[in-house]
């Protein structure tokens, strides 16, 4: 009887032994104690990012580190959205531990120093936004280096001089929006290789010329805005085969007629030839529709009164001669306002 007490100790002993070594491996084998990596920015992408903060003058972006996708100085918003400093970073590169920064949005923030060249240098921004600042300088051509950029949006700054001819080398853009600033010269062609936009957004600048051809390949865009400059010639037919545009305002230019028939506009002080009104019969949900200043001759069509959403806006100037308008007609329009 005395070798049951010793063969429960050796089992008792071998099953402690298996259950430590068994404890281990688990350990080693799925990490239940390994350390927890923290992504990091590339020490690079630091300094490009504290040299683009000390160029636009971003106070709130006191100290940029490594561990900087973290930081709430990066995470600021307010109730409404409007203004904004954000900064997003993609982490998932090298299975977790490195970080790339992909959006920059810092809008409204009183940013008065110059745009930076080095934006250039962050080859996985999808986005930069810099809406309502006061940034002054040039576009830096640099920006055609960024092989991922969707969305380049400036409005509202002090920006001069003409839009670089390298922007159109960003085929990814969808958006460009470069309203109210300072910016002149003609528009450079190249960006007509952007087939991928779908909002231009060029108002209220200095541009001179002519639209250009090339931009009849920009068939995806649904917003474009060139009014309030200096832009002469007649309005393109290529216009009428953008098949997708909702928002088309070309007010204040110096554009001259016929307008395209093929296409509803937002369109006045034209100049050149006394168009009739165009047919807009198949824009059957169009909701406005500005007449201003574009000396046509005839009237306005009683089709317009069977457009259940239209609102329609006719100031002095537009028509030559008296409009003919039924009662139906009369209860469609909203405003006849002389200015």
């Amino acid at each position: 009887m005395a070798l049951w007490p010793s063969l429960l100790s050796k089992t008792f002993s071998v099953l402690v032994f298996g259950f430590v070594v068994l404890h281990c491996f688990a350990v080693d084998k799925f990490g239940s104690h390994a350390q927890v990596v923290t992504p990091l920015l590339p020490p690079d992408e630091v300094q490009i990012l504290q040299n683009i903060s000390n160029k636009l003058n971003i106070t709130n972006w006191a100290t940029i580190n490594r561990t900087s996708c973290d930081s709430a100085q990066w995470k600021q918003t307010s109730i409404d959205r409007k203004t904004q400093s954000m900064v997003t970073c993609n982490c998932k590169f090298e299975n977790g531990s490195v970080c790339h920064v992909t959006n920059i949005r810092v809008k409204r923030f009183n940013l008065n120093g110059v745009l930076p060249e080095e934006l250039g240098d962050l080859p996985h921004l999808l986005e930069i936004d810099l809406t309502r600042n006061y940034i002054s300088g040039t576009i830096p051509p640099r920006l055609a280096q960024l092989p991922k950029l969707q969305i380049l949006s400036l409005i509202v700054n002090r920006l001069t001089g003409p839009i670089p001819p390298e922007i159109g080398n960003i085929t990814t853009l969808e958006e460009l929006v470069l309203e109210d600033n300072l910016l002149g010269g003609p528009l450079p062609p190249d960006l007509g290789n952007l087939t991928s936009l779908r909002r231009l957004l060029l108002s209220a600048n200095n541009f001179t010329g002519t639209i250009p051809d090339t931009f009849g390949n920009l068939k995806n865009l649904n917003d474009f805005r060139i009014d309030g400059s200096e832009l002469s010639g007649k309005i393109p037919d290529f216009i009428g085969n953008w098949t997708n545009i909702t928002t088309l305002d070309l007010q204040g230019t110096s554009m001259e007629g016929p307008i395209p028939s093929t296409v509803s506009l937002r369109i006045s002080d034209l100049k050149g030839s006394s168009p009739t009104f165009p047919d807009l019969k198949h824009m059957t949900k169009m909701e406005i529709l500005i007449l201003r200043n574009c000396s046509m001759t005839g009237s306005i069509p009683e089709y317009l009164g069977n457009m259940a959403y239209l609102n329609i806006l006719v100031r002095s100037g537009c028509f030559q001669t008296i409009l003919d308008m039924s009662y139906e007609m009369l209860l469609v329009m909203f405003y006849i306002i002389t200015t």
